[in-house]
């Protein structure tokens, strides 16, 4: 099971996926909560993100070009210690049976949560507080996220 460790500063979430719009969508979203964000385009720049940034969670599609997205599981795993602990969700929209989504979460040692796209804002949410173990509950994190916010365009599903 992936650790995290407490630090002075807000967690750091590396997000890999090649679609610049849920890339611009979940950084806002997540910067938003006050937490920082990384990107990384393909799943080799994720590799080199995740051993340069030291991000406390990894945020990454399956479907990914030069390096898919199992594959950069598999090499976080081997290239350090470090890599090998920091938790991994899969946020995809690769058609995947009910068990081989199981079994990512169960076979693979750094990947805490499968989610596929579409999701609505408020369910990522409350699976990245979960995730990053802010103290937060569900309740909490719908209520803030209720609140009145700069966004105008309305609230959008992550991966649409």
């Amino acid at each position: 099971m992936a650790i995290i460790e407490k630090k002075d500063k807000p967690p750091l979430t590396l997000i890999v996926d090649s679609d610049k719009e849920v890339v611009k969508l979940l950084r806002m979203y997540l910067q938003d909560e006050g937490f920082r964000t990384s990107e990384a385009y393909d799943g080799i720049r994720g590799v080199l993100h995740a051993l340069n940034d030291n991000p406390d969670l990894i945020i990454t599609e399956l479907n990914l070009p030069r390096l898919s997205g199992y594959e950069l599981i598999k090499r976080l795993q081997m290239v350090s210690r470090r890599t090998a602990q920091v938790p991994v969700m899969i946020l995809s929209s690769k058609a995947l049976s009910l068990q081989e989504r199981i079994g990512l979460v169960e076979l693979e040692p750094n990947v805490v949560e499968f989610v596929p796209k579409p999701v609505t804002h408020g369910a990522f949410m409350v699976k990245i507080h979960k995730i990053l173990g802010t103290g937060l509950s569900e309740k909490e994190v719908l209520e803030k996220l209720e609140r009145p916010r700069h966004l105008t365009a309305g609230e959008k599903n992550i991966g649409e």
